[in-house]
């Protein structure tokens, strides 16, 4: 079974027992001369019976916007990133993975990384989605969903206003 949410807490608890809380840290590209724009690790924080844990962004205003584009370049056009997590041998209920967001993706529009002179990426939502999903031990496919106008950066829950 397949059930997908939007933000950390599922709708059912009984099919997905577990909320998906996660902490994202922005890095540099490994190299300056790269064809990315920088990596994101992620560590999500879930409990026990899980069997795999995957993460996906994805370039909403890209996306959108595909069919203007002139390049016929599969990295310039692709539109999402896909990372399978490894569990921590120490922290089971802990897994990381890391997501390598290619410079195409930068043209404006983030707090950091961004290129000067480049225009910005226009969207009618949200610029990019991060899709977390796990599969439990029984099958069932969970996936939460996540919105912001950054690639680099993400939280699992809203801050408390004062």
């Amino acid at each position: 079974m397949e059930i997908s949410w939007d933000g950390p807490d599922p709708k059912d608890r009984v099919a997905c027992p577990y909320p998906v809380d996660f902490a994202s840290k922005p890095a540099p590209a490994e190299t300056l001369n790269s064809l990315e724009s920088g990596r994101l690790f992620l560590q999500v924080y879930l409990g026990d019976g899980v069997r795999q844990v995957s993460a996906k962004l994805i370039n909403n205003a890209k996306k959108e916007n595909l069919e203007k584009m002139q390049s016929s370049s599969t990295l310039m056009r692709k539109t999402f990133l896909t990372a399978l997590l490894t569990q921590d041998n120490r922290r089971p209920c802990m897994w990381t993975g890391e997501l390598n967001i290619p410079s195409s993706w930068m043209e404006g529009g983030t707090r950091t990384y961004e290129r000067t002179g480049a225009a910005s990426p226009k969207s009618k939502r949200n610029l990019y989605t991060l899709e977390i999903t796990y599969v439990l031990e029984g099958g069932n496919s969970c996936t939460a969903y996540f919105n912001s106008e950054d690639a680099f950066h993400w939280q699992a829950r809203a801050e408390p206003k004062m």
